[in-house]
Formats: structure tokens, sequence, C-alpha cells
């Protein structure tokens, strides 16, 4: 799923705009457009890739960016990998790791090559407990070097996976979907009791119900793949929902109302209008520069 919208933001933007206009120079393994690392970690960094290269031949670029000028991470990332060429071309075992400061945002980008060792689970960690926790409190540094360490463990396959972290989010992602559809369930009996019972309040109740966790499920979907706070915008989504239905509706007849058949009612009840119904690479300084490898969407991103 992921890939295919990178693929249309792709080539929707081949359309509208020239995004190359706004990538830097390919000269070096660490591009700092943001001065946000010392002398001395860059060289340190720098050492770390090439070695890694020169073993290997995978090749893995830092780029920190003051600005994605508009575009979304996803975006940018996917097409800067393809034009600068990053891994070599019968391999495709290219990594970017971009982080940019105005938007707050990072991205585990991956060649096709490397997607079966460095997984976008993977890179979700990487990105998520690592590099997050550390920009978080101010050290840039530690987070970057941390996380070049972690991917080159991965495509060695030493990576350790944050087992408990993991797990606790793995629980999360499969019991909210569970609870939005459940709550719809029982709000639709509730609401059935509540015209028998002729209860304005709990028919406000669960007619509300319905909808917001309708839209809160959905939210929760679409969250996990443009963001990490997928509960955040759930409940957000609920709430606001909910609020406006209970708010919005007005009393019911449920003398009136008792006389409509089921199936009637169940199409005019509810919040949601009727829920229910129907390459080209640039050369470099000290001899480096892209190999020709290729990039289909895989990987990770992230903000802090």
């Amino acid at each position: 799923m992921k890939k295919i919208i990178i693929f249309l933001l792709f080539a929707f933007s081949l359309l509208n705009a020239d995004i190359t206009q706004y990538f830097p120079k390919l000269d070096g393994r660490v591009i700092d457009q943001a001065n946000l690392l010392s002398p001395a970690v860059k060289k340190d960094i720098d050492l770390i890739l090439q070695t890694e290269e020169e073993k290997t031949s995978n090749q893995i670029v830092v780029v920190i960016l003051n600005s994605l000028n508009g575009y979304t991470i996803e975006e940018y990332s996917y097409q800067l990998g393809r034009f600068w060429g990053i891994g070599q071309k019968d391999k495709n075992n290219g990594v970017l790791l971009v982080v940019s400061m105005e938007e707050r945002k990072i991205r585990i980008e991956v060649g096709y090559g490397l997607e079966g060792v460095l997984t976008d689970k993977i890179a979700h960690e990487i990105i998520n407990y690592t590099i997050k926790p550390n920009f978080k409190a101010n050290q840039y540094e530690l987070g970057i070097l941390k996380a070049v360490n972690e991917i080159i463990a991965s495509i060695k396959g030493e990576y350790v996976a944050k087992a408990k972290n993991n797990d606790f989010n793995g629980a999360i992602n499969a019991l909210v979907p569970l609870g939005f559809f459940a709550l719809i369930f029982l709000s639709m009996i509730a609401n059935t009791i509540s015209r028998k019972v002729k209860s304005q309040f709990l028919y406000k109740v669960t007619k509300s119900s319905i909808s917001s966790s309708f839209f809160a499920f959905f939210t929760f979907i679409m969250s996990q793949i443009f963001t990490t706070y997928n509960l955040f915008a759930a409940l957000i989504m609920f709430i606001v929902i909910f609020v406006f239905n209970f708010i919005t509706s007005k009393n019911v007849d449920f003398d009136k109302l008792s006389k409509i058949s089921y199936s009637n009612s169940s199409r005019n009840s509810g919040g949601f209008g009727g829920f229910g119904s129907s390459s080209s690479s640039s050369g470099g300084f000290g001899g480096f520069s892209g190999g020709g490898g290729s990039f289909g969407g895989g990987g990770a991103s992230g903000g802090w």
C-alpha cells in the first residue's frame, strides 16, 4: 500500500514540478545542509560508511536538509535516491537516511536489493526507538550515529529488534481496530434498546458513537501509513465526530420511530450519511558518486 502511494506521488510530481532543483549536490556520504554535525562526527560517520561500502559494496548516504520545500519526505527521499543512483546498479543496495530540520521529519529510504534485510519494520524501529528519542533530547549527532550503526547491523543480519516496544505496538495495532468495530456493534444494539426504553440521551449517545467509531477506525488505518501517531489520531477523530453528532442530534419521536421497519430504521439512523448503506547521478568529492542503484519506496518515516 505504501509503495503504491509513493509511486502515485512520484508520477504526479513529474507532471507538475521539477523536484530535482531542490536536491543538494552529492559531494560525499554525509550531506549536511543544516550544519547539524560537528566536523569530527561528520568525519567519523563518513569513515564508517566508506568502510561499509568497501567491505560490502552497500552505499549508505546521510542527508540532513534545511527544508523539503513543500514535498513530503517520502516523495523527496524516493526521488533523491533514484536521481543520485545510490547503490550498485546490479544490486540496488543503497540506503538514504534523510532528516529535514524545518519539518522535523525523518526517513530511511531502502533500495530494492536491501528491502529483504532492512525491512520496513526495522526501519520503523530505528527511527522511533533510536533516532526520535535522541532528537527529542537534542542529541542529534548521537541519534544519527546510532542509526547508521543499526542500519549497517540490519544489513549484516545482526540487528537486534526492540522486542518489548514492538510487541506493545503490535498489540495496539491489532486491538484498536477490533475495539472500534466492537463499539460500532455494541452501539447499534444499545441504539435499539434506547428506542424501547425511549431514552433520548442513550439514543443520541449510541447514534453518535456509531459514526464516530467508524471515522476513528478509518483514521487509525490511514495514520499507520502516514504517521506514527495512530492511536492519538484515531481518538481525536472519535471525540470530534462524537461531540459534533451529539450536539447536533435532535430529539426523536420514539412512538413514530417504532412504527418504521427495522430495515428502514437501520438505513436512516446513525450519523454517517446513512451508515450501513449501500537516473542519473551527480559526480562527487573524493571520487564518490552513486553506482546506479534504484529504489521502490521501501523504508519508513517518522518525526520528532
